[in-house]
């Protein structure tokens, strides 16, 4: 029971990274003996603009990650041409359903809302409430009390409290030159 709990707390977290390491190194691994399939790569053109940069029309073994759209890429080859760098870059799709598989099991697991359903019963916590720290603070920075008084003078207290001054005293008519 003990050994199921420490999975359930950070254990599959640590058997995913691994697995992905695991991943990672495989196809690193295989790009490294040359054993891709050239039609599979992606062609990404990134411009640069830096000073005494070399134009090569040769591509030469780089290595890194990339991540578009969920979907997880790993660096081939790359050149420096013209004005822009070129990357060559193969799909990963173990990791990519490792990373799907894991994210999947983080919403079962943390009972995450699923395609617009909720697996409880929607009756049982029907409200949602907000707290701030001054719900439970004794000084509240606005707390009024009135007492016997005209709307007039209630407006003018909330005025000179909001501005710090009275600002209620207007002139009817300009002033005469």
């Amino acid at each position: 029971m003990l050994a199921f709990l420490l999975f359930n707390w950070g254990g599959y977290r640590l058997l995913y990274n691994r697995l992905e390491i695991r991943s990672e190194e495989k196809l690193q691994a295989e790009l490294d003996q040359d054993l891709f399939d050239e039609a599979a790569l992606l062609h990404i053109k990134v411009p640069v603009s830096l000073p005494y940069t070399n134009s090569s029309p040769v591509y030469e073994k780089v290595t890194g990650q990339i991540e578009i759209k969920g979907v997880s890429y790993t660096f081939v080859k790359r050149r420096f041409y013209m004005d822009s760098m070129e990357l060559l870059c193969i799909p990963n799709a173990e990791k990519t359903g490792i990373r799907s598989a894991r994210d999947q099991f983080f919403r079962l697991a943390n009972d995450f809302v699923e395609n617009g359903t909720s697996k409880k019963n929607s009756s049982s916590h029907p409200h949602t409430a907000k707290f701030s720290v001054q719900d439970f603070t004794e000084d509240h920075f606005f707390s009024w009390q009135f007492s016997c008084g005209t709307a007039d003078k209630i407006q003018r207290a909330i005025v000179h409290a909001c501005l710090g001054g009275d600002y209620t005293k207007l002139q009817d008519h300009p002033p005469q030159v």
